[in-house]
């Protein structure tokens, strides 16, 4: 009885084994993730561009304003 017990114990350990090598060789999300972060670096460097770009037509709005 104790031995039949310990043998389901040894193939649940392998199952668990074989379920995390399955885990480290599957890359199908690694793709979705470089894609997140392109899309988030993306985003920093528009809404740094459009802050830049308002602030500056916003004194160039001012220095026009100012000359009529």
């Amino acid at each position: 009885m104790r031995a039949a017990r310990f043998a389901n114990l040894d193939s649940m350990t392998d199952v668990k084994r074989q379920a995390i090598f399955r885990l480290i060789e599957d890359s199908s999300g690694v793709t979705a993730i470089e894609y997140a972060l392109i899309a988030a670096l993306i985003a920093v460097a528009a809404i740094a561009a459009f802050t830049l770009v308002g602030t500056n037509l916003s004194n160039t709005f001012s220095y026009v304003a100012s000359q009529l």
